[in-house]
C-alpha cells in the first residue's frame, strides 16, 4: 500500500435521476427567519429510513447568495468538526448537499439549488416550549450541565483541534428529551473561534451579550449564552430587553429586572453573573460546573414560583414523567406543529425586515433576530458580579471570574461597525439620561397636595370676603388680582421643587418621593396671602395688627 503525496481535490458529481427525491418530508418541525426544518425519512429503493431531520436554508434576496452559502458552509464545518470529535449532548450531523426547494412527489423540482443539511430527530421540546405548555418537569441541573460540557468541548478541545464559539445558546436551542436528556441544535451560527471565520456574529436581542457589537466575542459571548438558559429556568423570562423608544435597539439591550430576583439579592447577584455586560467579569467556561451546584443549592433554599423546573440535585426522572394533568405525552408527537406555536424567539443570523440587512464597513456581518417587544419600564442596566464558589481568595469562598478570553498571541477582533445601525449615544447623552429628574419621579408631584389645598382655600375664602366689601365696581381688578396670586403661588412650588432636584436629586444623590416640603412651602404663602387680605377688611368688630404683613398687602392690595 503506498502512501505517496498526491495533490488532488474531488465534490459531488451529477445526481442519479431522481435523487431530488430521496428524501420524504412528513412534517414541519420549525421555521425561522433563516431556514425551515422539517421532519423526514430517507427513501431508498421504496424503503423508507428512521426520523430525520432535514434543514432548508431560506435565501435572503437581500444578501448575495455566495455570502449566505458561504456562511452556511462555515456552521456545517464547525457541526461536521464536532461530530468527528465525539462531543456529546449536540444534534448529530449526518449529511448535507445541495439540492433545489422541497417540491411534491411526481412534480419537476423549481428554483436554483440551496443548501440541505440533515441532522438526527430529537424527540421532545426546547426549553420554552416545555416551561410555557407545562408539558413536564426539567430537571434543571442535568440540563445546565449538559450545556455546560458542550461549552467545555467546544472551547477547550483536544490538541490539534480548533475552538468553536456556538454563539447562539438560548432556552429555544435546547432540547429536552422524554427521557430528561438535553441536547443542543441549531450550530447554524457556529464558528472556529479565528478572526478569518468569525466574519459574521450570530445575535439575539433577548439571549446575546452586548459585546457582539464591539467585534470581541470569545468564549464569554457563550457563557452569556449559557446564562440566559439559566436565567429563563429560574424566572420564566428572558434575560434581556430593549431600552423603551429605540427601535431594533441592539447595542442598548439591558439585563431584565425580575421580582423575583429582586426580593432574593443573593440569587440575583449569582444568576446575574454569566450576564455581565463586561466578558472579562463572567465566570470561565471550566467555572461553569461548580457555578450550577451553587446556584442549585440557592434556588432550592429559596421559595420560588413553580415553573415545572426541578433544582433538586437528586431528581431523577425525566422531563416527560410528572407531565402536567397527569397524562402521559406522545413523544412521537413531540416538536410538531399540531399545537399552537410558542412565541419563541427568531432564529440567528437573519435581518429582521427586507431593508434592515447589515453589512459591516469590513465586510464583517452582525445578523440578527427578529425585534421583540419594547419593554414597558426603563431601567437601569443590571450589573451581575461573579461569585464562582471553590476560590479562596475571599473569606466568603468566592473571587471574580474570568472570560478564557482570546489564545496568546492572537489579537482582538476588528470592531463591528452596522452601517445601518443608529448612532450610539455619546457619554455626556447617557449622563444625561441618567439624570434624576428635577422635579422628581412620576406621581411624586401630587403627593402633600392636600396642604397647598388648604393654604388656597383659606386665601379663596379671605379674597371673597375683602372683595364683597370692596364692592363690585372693582370686581375685575379684584379677580386679576387673585389670579396673580395663584400664579405667583405654583411658580413658588415649582421654583422649590426644580431647587430640590438640583440640590437633594443631583448633588446629594437622593431619592425623592414625595412634594411635600413644596407643597407646605405653597401652602403657607397661600396662607400669608389670605391673612394680608384678612387685614384689610375695614369691620368695626375686628381689630388686628397685621404690619408685618404690609409687604404682601403692597403686592395684591390696593
Amino acid at each position: 500500500m503506498s502512501n505517496a503525496t498526491v495533490d488532488l481535490v474531488c465534490g459531488p458529481a451529477d445526481p442519479l435521476p431522481g435523487s431530488e427525491q430521496s428524501y420524504r418530508l412528513t412534517g414541519l418541525l420549525g421555521s425561522g427567519g433563516q431556514a425551515d426544518v422539517y421532519q423526514a425519512v430517507r427513501v431508498s429503493a421504496g424503503v423508507a429510513s428512521a426520523p430525520l431531520s432535514v434543514k432548508v436554508l431560506r435565501l435572503n434576496p437581500h444578501d448575495t447568495r455566495e455570502h449566505q452559502f458561504r456562511s452556511w458552509d462555515k456552521g456545517d464545518a464547525v457541526l461536521m468538526d464536532l461530530h468527528g470529535r465525539g462531543v456529546g449532548a449536540i444534534c448529530r450531523r449526518i449529511d448535507a448537499f445541495y439540492g433545489r426547494l422541497p417540491h411534491p412527489p411526481g412534480q419537476a423540482p423549481q428554483g436554483e439549488p440551496v443548501p440541505f443539511q440533515v441532522l438526527e430527530y430529537l424527540p421532545g421540546h426546547d426549553l420554552r416550549q416545555l416551561l410555557q405548555w407545562r408539558l413536564g418537569r426539567v430537571d434543571a441541573a442535568r440540563t445546565l450541565k449538559s450545556v455546560a460540557e458542550v461549552m467545555q468541548a467546544m472551547h477547550h478541545p483536544p490538541v490539534g483541534a480548533h475552538p468553536v464559539l456556538h454563539m447562539d445558546l438560548k432556552p429555544a436551542n435546547v432540547i429536552i428529551g422524554p427521557d430528561g436528556s438535553a441536547k443542543v441544535i441549531d450550530f447554524t451560527g457556529a464558528r472556529y473561534y479565528t478572526p478569518a471565520h468569525l466574519t459574521t456574529i450570530a445575535y439575539t436581542r433577548e439571549t446575546a451579550g452586548p459585546e457582539a457589537h464591539q467585534g470581541t466575542v470569545g468564549p464569554a459571548y457563550d457563557v452569556h449564552g449559557f446564562g440566559s438558559i439559566a436565567f429563563y429556568l429560574v424566572t420564566g423570562a428572558s434575560a434581556r430587553t430593549d431600552s423603551p423608544g429605540q427601535e431594533q435597539s441592539v447595542p442598548w439591550a439591558r439585563l431584565r429586572k425580575h421580582p423575583v430576583l429582586e426580593s432574593n439579592p443573593r440569587l440575583r447577584e449569582l444568576l446575574t453573573a454569566p450576564l455581565d455586560d463586561n466578558p472579562e467579569n463572567r465566570p470561565r467556561t471550566e467555572e461553569l460546573p461548580r457555578w450550577i451546584s451553587e446556584l442549585c443549592a440557592v434556588v432550592s433554599r429559596a421559595n420560588l414560583p413553580d415553573l415545572g423546573v426541578d433544582w433538586h440535585t437528586q431528581h431523577t426522572g425525566g422531563p416527560h414523567s410528572m407531565p402536567v394533568g397527569g397524562a402521559p405525552i406522545d413523544s412521537a408527537a413531540t416538536r410538531r406543529l399540531d399545537r399552537p406555536a410558542a412565541p419563541v424567539a427568531a432564529p440567528t443570523q437573519v435581518a429582521p425586515a427586507a431593508d434592515s440587512t447589515r453589512v459591516m464597513a469590513d465586510g464583517t456581518r452582525v445578523m440578527e433576530a427578529g425585534v421583540p417587544a419594547p419593554s414597558p419600564v426603563q431601567d437601569k442596566p443590571v450589573a451581575g458580579r461573579v461569585r464562582v464558589p471553590g476560590q479562596n481568595e475571599r473569606q466568603d469562598g468566592f473571587s471574580p471570574g474570568r472570560s478564557a478570553g482570546p489564545p496568546p498571541g492572537r489579537g482582538p477582533l476588528p470592531r463591528l461597525k452596522l452601517s445601518t445601525d443608529p448612532e450610539e449615544p455619546s457619554e455626556r447623552e447617557l449622563d444625561k439620561a441618567d439624570r434624576p429628574p428635577l422635579l422628581g419621579p412620576p406621581g411624586s408631584l401630587s403627593k402633600g397636595f392636600e396642604l397647598s389645598v388648604i393654604g388656597g382655600l383659606f386665601s379663596l375664602i379671605m379674597w371673597l370676603i375683602w372683595a364683597i366689601q370692596q364692592g363690585m365696581d372693582t370686581l375685575r381688578s379684584q379677580v386679576f388680582s387673585y389670579l396673580f396670586v395663584l400664579a405667583v403661588a405654583v411658580g413658588l412650588f415649582f421654583l422649590i421643587r426644580i431647587a430640590g432636584g438640583i440640590l437633594w436629586g443631583r448633588w446629594l444623590h437622593t431619592k425623592r418621593k414625595t412634594a411635600r416640603l413644596a407643597h407646605l412651602a405653597t401652602g403657607i404663602f397661600l396662607f400669608m396671602v389670605g391673612m394680608s387680605y384678612l387685614d384689610q377688611l375695614s369691620w368695626s368688630w375686628i381689630s388686628l395688627d397685621f404690619g408685618w404683613f404690609d409687604w404682601i398687602t403692597d403686592l395684591f392690595g390696593e
